[in-house]
């Protein structure tokens, strides 16, 4: 019998899962869900278990293991050509790939920056602030990813609504900032925002933001306070 395994973390707190994790949901691979919460004195070994970078996520397909959000995503690709998550049209592959690269390096901080900057707003999906209005290296961070994904818009996007009309794997390597911005209630041009809604409606995203809401424990670490922000 083969067996999958999706290894990933707190769905309100956790941000690379969430990005395979949307990938097989929307080509309908089946697998097994393990969760690993954070802050627990176990929580590293138990991750160690299935990575040897001892974090998330971690996919076991057959036995076979890797430990990357992006290679996941290509994995998974592979495993489902016909499910497209990269455009068919080999100059909008490029560049759907370049922006996936980006977002695995920065995780949405503009060029330059450290990386850290840009989780100055931390994951907390089910969390609602009122509206924070970054300064800084933060605020060009959001300025940088909204110019980026309103170039892609542009240039590719479609009337499904995605950045390169149908849901890619470039949409999933920066579906945690969308959560972010709602989180924090961050004021987005029109266009963006109705970016962000539709990625919220997507039905793979739709389902992981639930499972974040149900999830009843706090990590008190990962509960910023944004008066400083």
């Amino acid at each position: 019998m083969q067996e999958t395994i999706l290894v990933i973390a707190d769905k309100n707190y956790s941000l690379w899962p969430l990005a395979p994790w949307l990938c097989m949901k929307k080509v309908g691979m089946p697998f097994e869900e393990k969760l690993i919460r954070f802050g627990q004195s176990d929580t590293r070994e138990k991750m160690l278990e299935y990575a040897p970078t001892g974090r998330v996520p971690a996919l076991v397909h057959n036995g076979f293991k890797v430990w990357d959000s992006l290679a996941i995503c290509e994995y998974v690709s592979d495993l489902f050509p016909s499910e497209k998550l990269w455009p068919s049209d080999v100059s909008m592959r490029a560049q759907a790939r370049t922006f996936a690269a980006e977002m695995h390096a920065t995780g949405g901080a503009f060029p330059g920056a450290p990386r850290h900057i840009i989780y100055s707003l931390d994951t907390n999906v089910r969390r609602r602030t009122e509206r924070i209005d970054p300064s800084g290296q933060v605020l060009e961070s959001v300025n940088y990813l909204v110019g980026r994904w309103q170039t892609l818009l542009d240039q590719y996007g479609g009337s499904c609504g995605f950045l390169f009309n149908h849901f890619t794997i470039a949409d999933a390597m920066s579906a945690h900032l969308v959560n972010r911005f709602v989180t924090y209630n961050i004021k987005l041009p029109d266009d963006i925002k109705n970016y962000c809604e539709n990625m919220r409606n997507f039905f793979p995203m739709a389902e992981w933001v639930r499972g974040a809401e149900s999830e009843d424990w706090t990590l008190p670490s990962a509960e910023i306070d944004v008066s400083k922000l």
